[in-house]
């Protein structure tokens, strides 16, 4: 009988150590381990700064430019589209465009070379995240950006905005005839954007989220007639001219980048192509770039 009670005793004096050395015994209980929340502002700017995984804002001025033009590094020709266009109801007008829009609208280079609608952008280093708190920034962005139908094509052929600083898309329509404006999201993010005909002379504004794909644009009443959406969640990109020049303001100085070109031929963004690593200085910054034409 000595013996267990013995026994019982040890038993519970060694429970009582363990637990004191694991986590106090304190009535009630036990603390829960320290938790990080994030918010949904923090998962589309990715800017916690703690936690296994989570990225860091990336603190720098942002007094440069980035300024350049994208070149066809290959032949590139113009394929004229005016057969099919010239059986349609609406040719008289929509024969009226340039070059550029009664050709087909992936790959529009002009007489140097230089390549349109090629989308430049810049990303962080691995690990960071923009800060996009900026309000100056954000005021740059208070226009919206525009995707209009001088004739039987959508100009530009595509389109780069930011929702997240309030920037809307303006679509127009400046023919002399009706057109049927569909675009086409994310199910989830963008589910119906538009559907709708627009008379001549009329606009509409739609308002987009930002999602990771690129969105499309047809015209129901032309079959040809085709465009394409970009959103971003950061302010860093721009999208070549009719000449293949490109501007991208505000941009961080004195820390490395990640130099980044997408073209519709590239299909996804995340099949975008990487032009390396680039620490930009104060003031205009040259990039020239060059693109495979197929």
């Amino acid at each position: 009988m000595r013996q267990i009670q013995w026994l019982g005793a040890a038993l519970l004096i060694t429970a009582a150590a363990l637990c004191v050395s694991v986590s106090g015994c304190s009535k009630g209980t036990p603390p829960a381990a320290p938790t990080t929340t994030i918010t949904p502002a923090d998962k589309e700017k990715g800017s916690a700064s703690t936690g296994a995984g989570e990225k860091k804002t990336l603190k720098a001025p942002t007094d440069g430019s980035v300024k350049g033009v994208v070149k066809a590094d290959g032949s590139a020709n113009l394929v004229p589209m005016t057969d099919i266009i010239a059986k349609h109801n609406d040719k008289d007008t929509c024969l009226k465009g340039g070059p550029f829009e009664t050709s087909e609208q992936k790959w529009l280079v002009n007489k140097d070379g230089g390549v349109a609608n090629v989308v430049v952008f810049l990303s962080p280093p691995t690990g960071n995240s923009f800060d996009t708190s900026s309000p100056e920034i954000k005021k740059s962005f208070a226009n919206n950006a525009v995707l209009d139908q001088p004739h039987c094509a959508f100009v530009p052929h595509v389109v780069a905005l930011y929702p997240g600083a309030g920037q809307k898309l303006e679509v127009k329509n400046s023919a002399p005839i009706s057109h049927n404006t569909k675009v086409v999201g994310d199910a989830l993010k963008n589910p119906s954007p538009l559907n709708e005909n627009l008379p001549p002379s009329k606009d509409k504004i739609v308002t987009l989220e930002y999602q990771k794909e690129p969105l499309t644009v047809a015209c129901n009443q032309h079959p040809w007639m085709n465009a394409v959406i970009v959103t971003f969640n950061h302010p860093y990109f721009a999208v070549t001219d009719d000449n293949g020049n490109f501007e991208i303001k505000n941009v961080p100085t004195g820390v490395e980048l990640n130099v980044m070109m997408w073209h519709e031929s590239m299909g996804k963004m995340k099949d975008a192509k990487d032009e390396g690593k680039k620490t930009f200085k104060t003031g205009s910054n040259e990039l020239p770039l060059k693109i495979a034409a197929k």
